[in-house]
């Protein structure tokens, strides 16, 4: 879905009775980034090197977004100029099977993450992976999002164009690494917020909260 989005941003949906094709509407803002990153009790990790993409077109490319490194709180902060779209997204009604199409804003972001692979003959292992997730606002301001999604690791030109796995923090995850099937990322979204900056009348202001959970590390079995 990301590479779709952020390439053409000319995305439409598919006619029904309740709703009309309409293609997908960007906008480039400036946007206000503040990371949080923690361990799976919620303390702080700090000193974390880490590269961080929100909103970006080429978001594969090695130097896409920006390289950071979380503070003695686990923080970061920064401004950045972002891709923020509208389109539609199909939500539940109530508790029933039954759903209906609401306008929302979306960003597409991507994280470049390290992930210690443990050996049995040696130290770990540290690959660098790049997460995506996608994050909806709905008109009363909620937000939505499935997660972490996919996973990438950088091919021989450097890109992140070598797809590892998908769906990274659902209960069906599997991933083949060097041999080992893992059946966690390592990583989990437990904080998002997008929204704009009410004090701006441009409309061109906006804000994104996120907050990343580094899950304990993986054993070999």
């Amino acid at each position: 879905m990301i590479k779709r989005i952020l390439r053409g941003c000319v995305v439409g949906m598919i006619a029904t009775p309740l709703v009309v094709a309409h293609p997908a509407q960007c906008e480039t803002v400036t946007l206000d980034v503040e990371l949080k990153l923690t361990d799976r009790e919620y303390h702080p990790l700090a000193d974390v090197p880490l590269r961080l993409v929100p909103g970006v077109a080429d978001w594969q490319a090695a130097d896409a977004g920006v390289r950071l490194v979380t503070d003695k709180e686990g923080a970061a902060r920064f401004a950045t100029q972002a891709v923020i779209d509208r389109r539609w997204r199909w939500t539940n009604i109530g508790f029933t099977p039954l759903s209906m199409p609401s306008r929302v804003d979306h960003i597409a972001v991507a994280a470049e993450l390290e992930f210690a692979l443990p050996r049995k003959d040696g130290e770990d292992t540290i690959r660098h992976w790049l997460y995506t997730a996608e994050i909806y606002r709905y008109r009363d301001g909620d937000c939505s999002t499935d997660d972490l999604d996919k996973i990438y690791e950088a091919g021989p030109d450097g890109r992140f164009t070598q797809l590892l796995g998908s769906g990274a923090t659902g209960p069906n995850f599997l991933m083949k690494i060097d041999g080992w099937v893992l059946t966690g990322s390592g990583y989990k979204l437990w904080d998002f917020m997008l929204s704009p900056d009410k004090t701006d009348p441009t409309g061109k202001h906006w804000h994104l909260k996120l907050g990343l959970m580094r899950m304990p590390k993986v054993q070999l079995r």
